[in-house]
Order: structure tokens, then sequence, then C-alpha cells
């Protein structure tokens, strides 16, 4: 909400009555609000009005942090009743940023459908709303309960009746008078599908109850998106919400001038989800549930997360989400959904069949995240670069570039890995982190933080033996032999580029029981280097020493980790890159440590990511996770997005620059519903 100081200028809209009388200005025009319709674009003369001339029909409407009040204006309000009697409520409505915001008491008494105090607020009841052309008629299929959405203001309940569709009972016409409540009798319009622009910005929202609110738009062009996960699917046509759907939290965003588009899961169940699949009776029910959540609240949209489905039901699931798909199209709502990466999983990525699903839908976001999943037994990235472009090009082979939304990641992982003492790993583990966490351990790591080029990725190794780590830095600067021993002691097992081009020192006879042949190579004396933190590769020894049954070589290099593996195969990468990180014969000494290593998102891999969207022509962005990201992050999306997403070059048209437009409805009146 948008709050007025009141040693501040603040501005109040004269609508003639009880206002009038204090002003000059009266509104030019009458402004009706059509039934469905959720946006209200004011027409009426605005006038700038000092504090301390604040008419009587201002109040207080908040307290901000300072403890200062702040003023909105009111609007009179008349109740229409069923036969033509008109009376004046005693209370008026509050004016929020352009919406109108009416006291539940007077609302109640305008709608004569049956209005029930639930846990979680209020319920009207309804008789089943069947779409028909531009119209919604109240004539359909058995009643439904629909949600109404309540906000707090002074104390006291209030229906947005800007964004509540009529549909559920009330008319709203405001003029020069203020606003005229009726009941709502017969068929009502249809809400107006807005338009979107190029770009799409688009955030996943599982904290929406709970998280600190955006305060701008994703970026500074397009229309940016957030998804609130709010519901699930449940049986026989149910729709369980997961967290309480907030009329608050769609006031805040859409006065940002986003659109709220929730996300809707299968619960990851593929059991449920097979039930659901194969009783095509009740799928009506879940249009006629989420259509009302969309009616009350004003979404414009939805997203589809359905993940984790039997490989028999791959069929089943595309009937079903076109059912959906077209069933909320039909109420003028955007829907799109999301699918994995292709790899040979059934219940992951076989089961989409991608091209038919996106015959239906609006939108296909690419989850082009997870390559290495949380519970992945070797360490890798949550998204390198070639990765994702090699799946994002192979879907815009199946389906319209201008239907794909690219997701990435505002997420990493950091990954640890037990080191035996014979050299080898154990299992990975992994913990999600975010942005904000990840900077600080890339300033711990400064000096040991390196570029993959081929991935498109910073990349930090190090282990947990920190008092050896000081020892092989120590040594490295005095005596070469000494790096061996430590090594040798408390080996990392990490990888390294090739020492081509680097001094080499050969040593022999370093140890009374062995005549291994151990070489030792960096890049310079003078340079502290901090190893335990920059990969170190362990090699076979040459051919010629293999009958030496202890012989080992031993590489040091300061470079980034050596990348020879396949690009086929995103799983054997994963594997192959931890093979060679770990799995070289060591000699038994030492005690078992913990090697960490993190791939980092942030700025850098985004920038390579985004420009994905410009080059390939897609609608645009999707991230996962609101609230992983960074301040700099975020506020690097704003400035910097809009460029990397305009369209290049374009091969296929002979050259010519497309501009990737998605003008699914009406234009859209200052990027707001």
């Amino acid at each position: 909400m948008q709050k007025k100081r009141m040693t501040k200028t603040w501005i109040v809209t004269a609508l003639g009555l009880g206002i009038g009388s204090m002003m000059s200005v009266q509104a030019a025009t009458i402004t009706v609000v059509k039934a469905g319709q959720h946006k209200t674009t004011p027409q009426a003369v605005t006038t700038v009005v000092r504090a301390e001339e604040a008419p009587k029909h201002t109040q207080r409407a908040d307290v901000d942090s300072d403890n200062e009040q702040t003023m909105m204006p009111q609007l009179p309000i008349s109740v229409a009743g069923a036969f033509g009697s008109i009376e004046t409520a005693d209370e008026g409505a509050l004016v929020e940023n352009n919406e109108v915001l009416v006291p539940f008491t007077v609302y109640e008494k305008a709608n004569l459908n049956h209005i029930v105090k639930a846990k979680r607020g209020y319920t009207v009841r309804l008789q089943g709303l069947r779409p028909a052309g531009d119209m919604l008629f109240n004539n359909g299929t058995g009643q439904r309960t629909v949600p109404l959405p309540v906000v707090q203001r002074n104390g006291k309940e209030y229906v947005n009746l800007s964004r509540t569709s009529s549909a559920l009972g009330v008319v709203m016409q405001r003029n020069k008078k203020g606003i005229l409540l009726s009941p709502q009798l017969g068929a009502v319009e249809k809400p107006v599908k807005q338009a979107l622009e190029a770009p799409l910005a688009w955030a996943f929202d599982p904290t929406a109850t709970t998280g600190t609110p955006y305060k701008r738009a994703l970026t500074a062009a397009g229309t940016s998106i957030i998804s609130p996960s709010w519901f699930q699917l449940s049986h026989k046509g149910t729709v369980e919400t997961t967290g309480i759907p907030s009329e608050e939290y769609v006031m805040n965003y859409t006065a940002l001038g986003y659109r709220v588009w929730p996300l809707i899961t299968n619960q990851f169940n593929p059991t449920l989800t097979h039930t659901i699949l194969s009783d095509p009776g009740h799928w009506d029910e879940y249009v006629r549930e989420l259509a009302g959540y969309a009616l009350a609240y004003g979404y414009d949209g939805y997203n589809f997360d359905f993940e984790n489905i039997e490989f028999k039901d791959k069929d089943r699931l595309t009937a079903f989400v076109e059912h959906l798909s077209k069933g909320l199209q039909a109420y003028n709502l955007y829907t799109s959904m999301d699918v994995t990466g292709y790899s040979n999983s059934p219940n992951w990525s076989l089961v989409y069949d991608r091209p038919a699903l996106a015959k239906s839908l609006d939108y296909m976001v690419l989850m082009a995240y997870d390559e290495t999943w949380a519970a992945s037994p070797v360490a890798g990235p949550v998204a390198s670069y070639p990765w994702v472009k090699r799946n994002l090009e192979r879907l815009i082979k199946e389906i319209p570039a201008e239907k794909t939304v690219l997701g990435v990641p505002f997420y990493m992982r950091t990954w640890t890995t037990p080191i035996g003492a014979d050299g080898k790993p154990g299992k990975a583990s992994s913990k999600t982190l975010a942005m904000p966490d990840s900077e600080v351990i890339r300033t711990t790591h400064a000096k040991s933080v390196t570029w993959d080029d081929k991935k498109g990725l910073y990349h930090v190794a190090f282990s947990d033996t920190s008092t050896e780590n000081a020892d092989i830095r120590n040594a490295l600067k005095e005596d070469i032999a000494d790096v061996v021993s430590a090594y040798a002691s408390h080996p990392t097992g990490a990888t390294a580029k090739g020492s081509s081009g680097a001094s080499a020192k050969s040593l022999s006879g370093l140890s009374a029981k062995s005549s291994s042949v151990i070489t030792v190579t960096k890049e310079t004396d003078a340079e502290e280097t901090p190893f335990g933190i920059v990969p170190i590769q362990v090699v076979r020894a040459p051919a010629e020493t293999a009958s030496n049954a202890d012989g080992v070589a031993i590489v040091v290099n300061k470079d980034r980790v050596k990348e020879d593996v396949s690009d086929t195969s995103d799983t054997a990468e994963a594997s192959n890159t931890s093979a060679i990180a770990h799995n070289s014969p060591m000699r038994k000494h030492g005690t078992a440590y913990m090697r960490t290593d993190i791939w980092f998102e942030d700025s850098t891999s985004l920038q390579k990511k985004l420009a994905l969207v410009g080059e390939e022509g897609i609608a645009g962005f999707a991230a996962w996770r609101k609230g992983f990201e960074s301040d700099s992050v975020r506020d690097w999306l704003y400035r910097s997005y809009p460029a990397l997403a305009k369209s290049v070059v374009d091969t296929k048209d002979k050259g010519e620059k497309k501009e990737a437009t998605h003008k699914n409805g009406k234009k859209a009146r200052s990027g707001k519903r």
C-alpha cells in the first residue's frame, strides 16, 4: 500500500458527493465498472490538497513505522435493493491505489447469495457458473462455494470490488456521487484478458505468506509475473490450499504491475495423480474450483507444476492438462506448465509429451535447473550453460519459441563428499545454498574461486583440513619436497588442468619404503597458492614405473579443474567429473576428510543463460525461487535483463531482427490489470 504522510502533499479524488462541497473540482465523467471486470481505471479529475485542508471524508487508514498517521480518501456508498430501493450506507468505501475497498458489512447487505464465516475468512455460495462467449452465467450445473477475500483496514474488514468479480454477487458502479452497489441478478461479463508484454520476467514464490514482498517489478521492461505456491490437486475434483491465498498479497503485487499466477501441484504423488488422471468425470470440478478462486482474488492465470507421474499415465496427463487449460481459458485465464529437462527418467521426463501439451497451453516453462539433483551420489552444478542451452534448443524444436519460458535457478548447492584414507570418495550429500549465503563463502575463499568457461560458472573446492592446508601453503614457498609430503598425508583428490608450460621438478627416494616417482608442478614460486582449496589432481604413474606397487605421480597446479568429459550425457558428465576428481589410486595415508564443492549461480552465470531469451526468441524467464536471490542480483536483473532479452538476428528469417511479442489479449494499460 502506498502511504502518504500528513506532513506531505496527498491526493484525493473529487467525487462530488460530500467531498464536492469542499472542492471546486467535480468529476468530469461517470466511470462504470462493468460486471466481472477486475480492473478499475479512474476517470475522475484529481486535485492536490494540503494536509491541513483534508476533507472530512478522509480518515486514518494505517500507521507507518515511525507512528505517523496516513490518510486515505473515502467514497460514499449507496446500496440498491432487489426491488429498486436505494439506501445510503453509514460507512464509506476506501480508495487505495485506485482500488475500491467496500466494508464487508455493506457488501454483505448488497449480496443476495449466502455468505458463511469459514476457518480462513468467508465463503459465498453460488449457482454453478457457466462461461459462454464474453459472459458468465450463474445457471450452470450445481452450486459452488467460492472464497470471499477480505482485507483488514483500521481494524475493519473490507472487500476489494475492483478485483473481486461481480459474478460473486455484487455489481459496483462508480460515478461522481460515489459508488452504487447492486445485487448481481443475471449474466456478467468475464474478466478482461489483459495483454502480456515481452519479455516475461517471472518468479516462483513458495513462501508467499511469510516472505518479504518485492518492492518493484522484476525488470524495467516487459511483464512481471509472480507465482505463489497456494494450491494442490486432491481427490475427486477438490483443490486444497497449501498456503493461505491472500488478497493483501495480490493487491501489493498488482500495484507494482505484476500478474499473479498461482502455482498448483499434483503433490508429486504418482499414486494420487494416477487416481486423478483415471477419473475424467471429476475434471470439470478442478476447473470450477480454480476459476472460482481466480474470480474472487483477481488472478489472471495459473501455473501447473505436475511432476513425478507414472509413465503409463502419459496420454492421460496430456488429456487432463488440455481439459484444465481450455476450461480455464474459457474464463480468460492464462495457463502455463512446468516441464523438466530431457532425460531417460520415465516419471520425471519421458512422461511429458511436450509438443502435445504445448498445443493447449499459453506457456511452457522449461525447468532448466537440477542438472545435478539434490540426491545425486556425485557432486555437480545445478545448471551448467551447455546443459541449459542443449535442453532449450531441443524444446523449441518441439514447441513454438514464443510459448517457451526458460526456468533459471536463484540457488546452487553445497556438495560435501567424504574422502576415504585410500583417496576414494563416498556418496556426496548436498544442501541448498541461496545466493546471499554463497557470497559469504566466495569472500572467504576469494583466491580459490575459478571461472569455468565451458560450464559458464564459477567454482570452488576445498577440504576441512584447514591446519594441514596452512602447512601446504607454507611448504610451497620453501621446499617442494615438503609439499609432496604434506599432500601425501592429506590428499585433496581434486583434478587439475595439465601442467604443460609449467616448471616442474622431479624428486625420488622421498620415502625409505618406496621408490615412487613423484612430480610436483606449479606455475610460480612468487604467489601463494592455497592448496586444499585449489583443485589438485592425482594421476597414475607413467607406464615405466607401473611395476612399483606403491608408485604414484602427483601433479599439483593452481589452474582450474580439468574438464575432459563428454557433453552428450548429463548424468554421465556428473559421474565422470566425480570419478576424475576422486577415484585415482592412492596409498593409504592419513585420515579421511570431507571435500566441499560449489558451482556458483550469480549475475555472471545468469547473464549467459538469460541471453538465450533473446538469441532464441523465447518468451522470457522464470526463476526458482523468490527469496534465494541476492539484492545485487535482483538489481542487476532489473537493469540488465531487458537488453539481454531483445531478439538478435534470426538467420532463419534472412537476417532480419525479430522482436518477440506476446499480445494474447487486449492491450494492457500501464502494465496493470
